[in-house]
C-alpha cells in the first residue's frame, strides 16, 4: 500500500474551529453552482482538504501558535479553492472577509508549499484521460438509457491514480447475479415492483427517501452530501482546526479512492440498468422475468453501468470513516437535502443512514438490491484500509 506522506495528527492545536468547515461549505456551494460530475467532485475535494491538513500539520511541526495554524489553514484553502474554482470569486471573497487577516510570512510559506505539493501529486493522475468505450447489445450488458440516452460517463475513472490505495482492483466486487439465476429474477422483479415511476407498492416514505438522496445535478453530489453531515458534526463537537482538517482530509481521500474502485467494478462487469433489464426481459433467458416495454424508473438513470451502486459504496465508506474518527457508530445526527427542501431526516448511527441510502436507489428504480449490498461492502472495506494507511 502506498502511504500518503502525512504528518500524524497531534493535539497541540487549540485554535477555534470554523475555517476548515467554511472552506468545505464554499467548495460544495461551488459544486451546486457549476455541477461538475460526481467523480470529479470526489477527486477535487481531497485536493483542497489535503492541502489544508498538510498546511496545519506543517505549521504545528514548525512550532507556530494556534492563530498562525489557523492562518495557514485559511491560506491553503484559499489557494486550493481559487485553483479549483476560478469562476467563483465571490465565494472566496466572502470567506476572506470572514477569516482573512494579515497572515505571518511563515504561515503563508507553509500554506503555499502544502498546496503546491498536493496539486503536484495529482498531475497526470489519469483523471483527464479519455478511452474508447463501445456499449454492447448483448443481454445483461449496459447500454444508454432513457430519457436522454447519454453516453457512458467516465469509463476511464477506474484507472485514475488512487490517493491511498495501491490497486483498487483488489477491492473489485464479486460478479453480479447471472441472468438465468433466481437471484437475478428476484432483483429485477423487486425493482420493477417498487422502483417504477407509477409504482403502487412504493410508500410515500420510500418515495421521499429516493428523492431525498437523489444527489444528481445542482446538488453537492453523493460525496458532498456526506461532507455536509461531517461538517455539522465537526461544528457541533467544536473540533479544533487540526482535528477538523484531519477529519475532512481523511474522509475525502477515502471517498475518492472508493469512487475509483466503484468505477473499476462498474466498467469491469458492464451490467445493465433496471430500465433496460425490465424493458428487455424477454432477452435475458430467465423465465421468472417478464418484459414491460413501458416501464420507467422513478429517478432518471445515471449514464454508467449499474453494478455496484456508487452512492451505496460512497455511503458505506463515509459511515465507516466517521465511526472510526469519532470512536463510535452510535452518534445521532440529521441530514438535509438539496432535492427535498425544508426536510431533515434523523439517524442514530452512520450505518443506518448508509443502509437507507442504499435502499433509496432501489426505491428510485435505478439499482438492484445486490448492487446496494455489495456497494456498501466495497465502501466499508476501502474505508478500513484508508483509515489504517492515513493514520
Amino acid at each position: 500500500m502506498r502511504w500518503i506522506a502525512l504528518i500524524l495528527f497531534t493535539t497541540t492545536c487549540s485554535a477555534v474551529a470554523g475555517v476548515v468547515e467554511d472552506w468545505n461549505a464554499a467548495f460544495l456551494q461551488a459544486v451546486r453552482k457549476e455541477t461538475p460530475p460526481p467523480c470529479l467532485v470526489s477527486r477535487n475535494l481531497p485536493i483542497m482538504h489535503l492541502s489544508i491538513h498538510r498546511a496545519v500539520q506543517d505549521a504545528i511541526k514548525a512550532g507556530l501558535d494556534a492563530k498562525s495554524q489557523e492562518q495557514a489553514a485559511f491560506d491553503a484553502g484559499e489557494r486550493a479553492f481559487k485553483a479549483l474554482f476560478p469562476s467563483q470569486p465571490k465565494l472566496n471573497d466572502d470567506l476572506r472577509a470572514k477569516h482573512g487577516g494579515k497572515a505571518s510570512a511563515e504561515a503563508m510559506k507553509i500554506a503555499s508549499a502544502a498546496v503546491e505539493r498536493t496539486f503536484k501529486e495529482r498531475e497526470d493522475d489519469g483523471s483527464s484521460t479519455t478511452i474508447h468505450y463501445v456499449p454492447s447489445e448483448k443481454p445483461g450488458q449496459w447500454r444508454r438509457t432513457p430519457p436522454n440516452f447519454r453516453p457512458p460517463e467516465f469509463p476511464h475513472w477506474g484507472q485514475v491514480k488512487p490517493f491511498v490505495l495501491d490497486d483498487v482492483s483488489k477491492f473489485r466486487a464479486p460478479p453480479p447475479p447471472a441472468l438465468d439465476s433466481e437471484a437475478y429474477a428476484k432483483d429485477v422483479n423487486e425493482v420493477k415492483e417498487i422502483g417504477g415511476k407509477t409504482s403502487t407498492k412504493r410508500t410515500a416514505e420510500q418515495t421521499l427517501i429516493a428523492k431525498f438522496w437523489a444527489d444528481f445535478s445542482y446538488t453537492t453530489s453523493p460525496a458532498g452530501h456526506w461532507n455536509d453531515i461531517a461538517r455539522e458534526l465537526s461544528l457541533r463537537r467544536k473540533l479544533s482546526v487540526a482535528e477538523s482538517a484531519k477529519l475532512f482530509a481523511l474522509l475525502n481521500v477515502t471517498l475518492a479512492d472508493t469512487c475509483i474502485a466503484i468505477w473499476d467494478t462498474k466498467y469491469h462487469y458492464n451490467y445493465w440498468r433496471p430500465v433496460t433489464a425490465i424493458q428487455r426481459a424477454d432477452e435475458d433467458g430467465n423465465e421468472a422475468t417478464m418484459a414491460d416495454r413501458t416501464w420507467l424508473p422513478l429517478l432518471n438513470t445515471p449514464p454508467h453501468p449499474e453494478y455496484v451502486s456508487g452512492h451505496s459504496g460512497i455511503s458505506g465508506a463515509a459511515a465507516t470513516v466517521l465511526e472510526r474518527f469519532f470512536g463510535t457508530e452510535n452518534i445521532s445526527f440529521s441530514a438535509e437535502s438539496d432535492d427535498v427542501k425544508d426536510t431533515r431526516r434523523r439517524y442514530t448511527s452512520f450505518q443506518a443512514c448508509a443502509e437507507e441510502i442504499a435502499m433509496s436507489r432501489i426505491y428510485g428504480g435505478i439499482h438492484y438490491p445486490s448492487a446496494g449490498r455489495e456497494g456498501l461492502v466495497l465502501g466499508r472495506r476501502i474505508a478500513e484500509d484508508c483509515y489504517r494507511a492515513f493514520r
